[in-house]
């Protein structure tokens, strides 16, 4: 019975190392497990903002396009409102034209009854009268003109109505050319109605669009600040060295990128040149050139060296005593995990890796496992 404890435990105790290790604590996570967390928080990090950058581009291409679905709009309801004008127009023109030609009737009425009433009268003292123009005539050439008299008067009068139902014509025609002119117009403007109405619909479509897009956007963040948290918390619980412990470097940190002196994003709280929110800055930015050398800041050990999602390609120094220090962004690598650098040494080369915006060292500084400002150690 013994022996089949012992062979289950041996078999445990080989296993083990490869996910656990034992302290003076208990079991803990050992620091490669950490490590893979915090490589895959990462990716998850990186993940989410690349998906929240293609959303915003998105997003971007979709408010371009509805401004301008907007100024297209602004142009067809200019185009209606004229329309509006000139058939307002028409419809005056048109009323006018009708008042001038009821008038024109009236006028041509009256002035056929009064010629009926004169033909009428003529007609039933037509003898009297021809009587009357024999006797006073005085010969048969007064006679006649007297008769020529009747006739103008008559011609006169027909004359006078042939004039009016001409003018009357002319307006009836004027008034034909503008109705048809308005009918050009409503049908322009049902065309320009029915463009707007589609160009309504379409807007609609986009700032819908805009909206879901705008939602995914915000998704994005969550899960981006929620995978930077646990990026966080890992590399905080991340113990790379115990704060007793011996400390392996000068004391005196130097300047890591010696090509550039100057601070283009200090420590703290600032508003991100990417994500455009305010965010806590966990380290120093030198915007030193591309392919400049990164040097160690003391002495220690190379606990971390490689890829490290938003900080591109990374190294992180142990310098013993619960602090250490973190170079990202970098364009090429110069040492291994495992080694020894020493104060001044060459570790990488300057590039923008990772989530950057151009060449430059992002530089942090860990005590025992929080960042703290750089500036207080390299001062």
């Amino acid at each position: 019975m013994k022996k089949r404890i012992f062979a289950v435990l041996m078999v445990m105790i080989m296993v083990l190392p490869f996910t656990i290790e034992m302290s003076n604590k208990g079991i803990v996570v050992s620091a490669e497990t950490v490590e893979e967390k915090i490589e895959k928080a990462s990716k998850d990090k990186q993940e989410a903002l690349d998906k929240m950058k293609e959303a915003e581009k998105a997003k971007d291409d979709v408010v371009a396009q509805s401004e301008q679905l907007e100024r297209e709009i602004d142009i067809i309801q200019t185009e209606i409102y004229a329309i509006d004008e000139l058939i307002a127009q028409a419809d005056a023109q048109i009323a006018e034209k009708e008042a001038e030609i009821a008038r024109i009737e009236e006028q041509i009425t009256l002035h056929e009854e009064k010629f009926k009433e004169c033909m009428r009268a003529m007609a039933q003292t037509s003898n009297v009268s021809y009587i009357e123009i024999l006797l006073s005539s005085k010969n048969f050439s007064e006679l006649m003109m007297n008769l020529e008299t009747i006739n103008e008067i008559t011609e006169y009068d027909m004359e006078i109505i042939d004039e009016m139902t001409r003018l009357k014509t002319e307006v009836e025609d004027a008034k034909a050319v503008i109705e048809a002119q308005r009918a050009e117009q409503e049908e322009a403007r049902a065309i320009a109605q029915e463009k707007y109405g589609e160009l309504e619909t379409k807007l609609a479509e986009k700032e819908a669009l805009a909206a879901e897009l705008e939602k995914d956007i915000e998704k994005y963040k969550q899960v981006y600040e929620e995978a930077r948290r646990q990026e966080a918390e890992l590399k905080n619980s991340l113990n790379y060295s115990a704060p007793g412990s011996a400390y392996l470097g000068t004391g005196q940190f130097c300047w890591p990128a010696p090509s550039y002196t100057r601070i283009s994003s200090p420590y703290g709280w600032r508003n991100h040149p990417i994500y455009k929110t305010k965010k806590f800055h966990s380290g120093v930015d030198l915007a030193a050139p591309g392919g400049s050398n990164i040097l160690a800041a003391d002495d220690g050990k190379v606990i971390s060296a490689g890829w490290n999602g938003g900080y591109g390609n990374c190294v992180v120094v142990d310098h013993g005593g619960g602090i250490s220090t973190l170079y990202a962004h970098a364009s090429r690598l110069c040492v291994s995990k495992g080694d020894y650098v020493s104060r001044g040494s060459v570790i990488a080369k300057v590039g923008t890796t990772g989530n950057s915006t151009g060449n430059h060292l992002h530089f942090e500084v860990l005590i025992n496992g929080k960042t703290t400002d750089p500036m207080a150690y390299i001062k």
